[in-house]
């Protein structure tokens, strides 16, 4: 069972039979984006032809993705680093935990051995790299005259901010030594294979964990006018703002561009994405009867107002409908909030749920992560928000519960949306 409190939550439903079914959804989402299968499939290079086989990975499904890889591999693989937000179960591929979504000591000692084994790799060896959501973070290496406590800083003050994913990262690879295509420079003249799982809407290379093996169109004055116009320029720490002030006065050089040299011997693929587990969602929606529509693979917008949004479109949709998108909302944290966009989402649509007579609103991570919380996400349904509407709280014994997936290897951090009406 992907879903650790899946009968909990049907359970608790004023729909048990519909709830059951947008949860089985969610699941044919989770299922149909199972890393180890994608790793087992993934094209690679003859491995036989490479003098030496490294392999390296950062992000919250890379543990995964290692795992499957030595056990295709095997002993090809002369050695290798990994940092995930578990610990990897590999022999020949050196396993790391990280802390996500904020990075720490343990990140940075991780991101010096994955860099240390680019630099190492001659012109006629292999890289093979494993990136996935959350690698931007898990993925640390702060350049100077940056520090480890300044990076974590700022990354707070970004992700609490409105910004983008693609805001955040800019300022993210303008303030690293690995990424922005810099771990591709480092594993220079070596061939570098990267099989990554795309955790960002439109599959953007440049921005899946901070885009260390691509080139960058980003610029430190781009960084620097995020975070000004965010209104936090002054609350980053000065060493930060000293490195972003002097790269864009040309003080301190720029990340490596997409037509530089380096970028000749590497190769990125995408392995999986959220168009993946929607189409899986839309076959199981149709398949248990419903009019299953996919809304958006590339939702975006602050979360709370998506779901509202989310439940009048499918309020106009023939019923019943399953109603499905994915993308990257953002959450303004405010006070001492952990800022999960699924379960922010799933509170945000309840005055518009409330108007209906039958439906049920699902968000969830498909990594199992939401946020800094355990939960990978919430599900809601209309007379429960009638009920502690009133009551002006979602507490635990609500429909507004956790969803708590079973492992932490899954694909990315999306929303789906499961409006069920009229059964």
């Amino acid at each position: 069972m992907i879903l650790k409190n899946k009968k909990f939550l049907i359970g608790n439903s004023s729909f048990p039979k519909q709830a059951a079914k947008a949860l089985q959804i969610v699941e044919a989402g989770i299922q149909a984006v199972e890393v180890k299968k994608a790793i087992k499939k993934a094209k690679l290079p003859k491995l036989a032809g490479f003098e030496n086989v490294y392999a390296i990975g950062f992000g919250k499904a890379s543990a995964a993705m290692a795992e499957a890889l030595e056990k295709r591999a095997g002993k090809r693989i002369a050695t290798g680093a990994v940092v995930s937000v578990r610990k990897a179960k590999t022999k020949r591929i050196q396993p790391f935990i990280g802390t996500h979504p904020f990075p720490s000591k343990k990140n940075v000692d991780a991101a010096k051995k994955i860099l240390a084994i680019a630099e190492k790799a001659g012109s006629n060896d292999l890289v093979i790299a494993l990136v996935s959501g959350g690698g931007s973070a898990l993925l640390a290496l702060p350049a100077k005259p940056v520090c480890i406590r300044a990076l974590k800083k700022t990354n707070e003050l970004l992700i609490k901010s409105k910004a983008t994913i693609n805001e955040i990262n800019c300022v993210r690879k303008h303030l690293s030594g690995i990424k922005g295509g810099l771990l591709a420079k480092a594993a220079y003249p070596a061939s570098l294979h990267a099989l990554i799982v795309s955790d960002v809407v439109g599959d953007d290379l440049q921005t899946i964990a901070s885009g260390p093996t691509t080139g960058d169109k980003s610029t430190f004055r781009q960084a620097v006018a995020v975070l000004k116009k965010h209104r936090i320029w002054r609350k980053v720490p000065s060493n930060a703002r000293q490195r972003l002030a002097n790269g864009a006065n040309g003080l301190v050089p720029e990340t490596p561009k997409p037509n530089d040299r380096i970028f000749k011997k590497v190769r990125n693929i995408i392995l999986l994405n959220n168009v993946v587990a929607l189409k899986a969602m839309q076959k199981k929606a149709k398949k248990l009867g419903f009019n299953s529509v996919i809304y958006s693979s590339t939702v975006q917008g602050e979360a709370k107002k998506v779901g509202k949004k989310l439940v009048r479109i499918a309020a106009k949709k023939k019923k019943p409908v399953a109603l499905l998108a994915a993308g990257e909302t953002t959450v303004k944290v405010i006070g001492r909030g952990k800022g999960g966009r699924n379960q922010e989402m799933v509170l945000g649509c309840l005055p518009e749920l409330e108007k209906l007579g039958k439906g049920i609103f699902v968000s969830i991570g498909t990594d199992g992560i939401d946020g800094k919380s355990r939960a990978a996400g919430a599900i809601a349904d209309s007379p429960h928000c009638k009920r502690q509407l009133r009551k002006n709280w979602i507490g635990k014994n609500s429909y507004s519960e956790m969803i708590q997936t079973a492992s932490s290897k899954k694909l990315k951090e999306k929303s789906l949306q499961a409006q069920l009406e009229q059964m």
